[in-house]
């Protein structure tokens, strides 16, 4: 592809612009913007910004304004211009306030902590990530939380408030758990991080628990393959076998599936150092007082130039070792005052929890209320509903008792005046005929007398009947 080719209309962008539920769509468009923008080739970058202005406004993409400052920024982190990509980020952030976009506001939050704590800004990068814990609250998003918690608990690791870390550690276990959230990511970082800091203490036993929970066949696959190994060499290192772990970091080092870092160079002169190999472990930590990763970590020079210093002094070199101590003092008096920063915000983020509690408690609150109000408008409903059927059914009992009296009086006037009447003539011509001296004659003049009284009775008797039935 020519340099002057913009490169950023893939299916990827394409599938996210497409997207008709809006937080699906900012979810995928801020992750595209983050990825593409942190990675892809730097040439065609100033073009594909281009580009993607007229996409948002093509696709009339909402908060289009904030995704193209946050494109900005971290363009402008590509060229190395760290005040044009803060200021940048800042605009993003005012642009997704105006909206109220709560999960805009969490995403470029949680980012901004993070360019921060590389820049080696402890306190801001703290306060970002509690704004961004504030707005996944807002937006009632657990696995946000998690995130966020993780951070902060990595934050703490880094400055050696191993307890602290892993509060927070299992603060985010203790969300998932009570949300039901299942997602093997999430606990393989949670089970890392907590194995991380009990090494770091020095605690076998617990760093074994997390290990073992990180062999299990039914954990997850992110990363595993590093968690694994990684805390295998760490069990090898509190157990004092040195040799092992040396062999197993080399092997790690040239192994293509196992991404070796900073962290495994740093464990590897330790163990050189442990194990009396004072040559070897000097050129690694020499070699790591040379990168640029190590600028904003004064914790990890401070270590590093103690080393130095010990085996200097152990190699009688006297001047080294001083010079190597006065480098590590001066990173020790960095590290306090980051220590003592970081002190400070202590109290702050115990305020800010029980703020977040308050907001979590609140919208729990909201919740419970909007449910108290449907339950109470309910049975309000129910109780009326149940008043009018049991006073409709009242009165229908009592027009059918009136009905009943009615009909009740109908028949009897039926069955004193018809029935009696008819039955009456009847019984009178049967009377006369049973006295009579010359019954057949009688009889021959009554019968027509006496088949109309039987008619008219059989006629009464079968309105009776229709009176019952109706």
């Amino acid at each position: 592809m020519a340099n002057n080719v913009p490169s950023i209309k893939t299916p990827v962008l394409l599938e996210a612009l497409r997207q008709t539920d809006p937080k699906i769509r900012e979810q995928k468009l801020s992750k595209f913007i983050k990825d593409y923008f942190g990675h892809s080739n730097i040439k065609l970058l100033y073009s594909d910004k281009v580009l993607l202005s007229k996409l948002l406004i093509e696709y009339n993409v909402e908060n289009r304004v904030a995704f193209g400052y946050f494109a900005e920024s971290i363009y402008q982190q590509r060229l190395l211009n760290l005040g044009g990509a803060t200021t940048n980020l800042l605009a993003a952030i005012n642009a997704a306030s105006k909206n109220a976009d709560h999960y805009l506001l969490y995403y470029f939050f949680n980012y901004y902590a993070f360019s921060l704590t590389d820049g080696g800004n402890t306190i801001d990068a703290v306060q970002s990530f509690r704004r961004a814990k504030k707005e996944a609250i807002l937006i009632n998003d657990y696995y946000s939380q998690v995130i966020v918690d993780i951070n902060i608990s990595d934050i703490y690791y880094k400055n050696g408030f191993f307890i602290q870390s892993i509060f927070y550690l299992n603060q985010a276990q203790e969300i998932l758990v009570a949300n039901q959230v299942t997602d093997p990511r999430l606990l393989n970082i949670i089970y890392y991080n907590k194995a991380e800091n009990y090494f770091r203490m020095n605690k076998i036993d617990s760093l074994k628990k997390y290990n073992a929970l990180l062999n299990d066949p039914q954990c997850g696959s992110y990363k595993i393959y590093i968690f694994r190994n990684r805390t295998n060499y760490y069990l090898s290192i509190l157990n004092n076998d040195y040799s092992k772990a040396i062999k197993a970091m080399k092997a790690l080092r040239t192994d293509t599936l196992y991404k070796f870092d900073d962290t495994d160079e740093q464990n590897l002169a330790n163990a050189y150092y442990k194990a009396n190999m004072p040559d070897s472990a000097r050129y690694i930590i020499n070699h790591l007082l040379t990168k640029s990763s190590q600028n904003n970590h004064p914790e990890t020079k401070f270590h590093l130039y103690g080393m130095l210093g010990d085996i200097a002094e152990k190699k009688n070199d006297d001047k080294q070792a001083a010079y190597n101590f006065k480098m590590a003092l001066q990173q020790s008096v960095e590290q306090i005052n980051r220590l003592t920063q970081v002190g400070n915000i202590s109290s702050q983020m115990n305020i800010e929890e029980m703020q977040n509690t308050y907001i979590q408690k609140e919208e729990a609150y909201k919740r419970q209320r909007m449910w108290l109000i449907f339950i109470v408008v309910v049975s309000v409903l129910t109780i009326a509903t149940g008043g009018m059927l049991y006073r409709n059914i009242t009165q229908k009992r009592y027009y059918e008792k009136l009905l009943f009296f009615a009909k009740k009086e109908e028949l009897a006037f039926i069955n004193s005046h018809e029935v009696r009447r008819h039955l009456s003539n009847i019984l009178g011509i049967v009377d006369m005929i049973r006295h009579s001296d010359n019954k057949d004659k009688d009889y021959k003049e009554a019968e027509n007398h006496l088949l109309q009284a039987a008619e008219n009775l059989d006629e009464a008797i079968k309105n009776i009947s229709h009176k019952l039935d109706s």
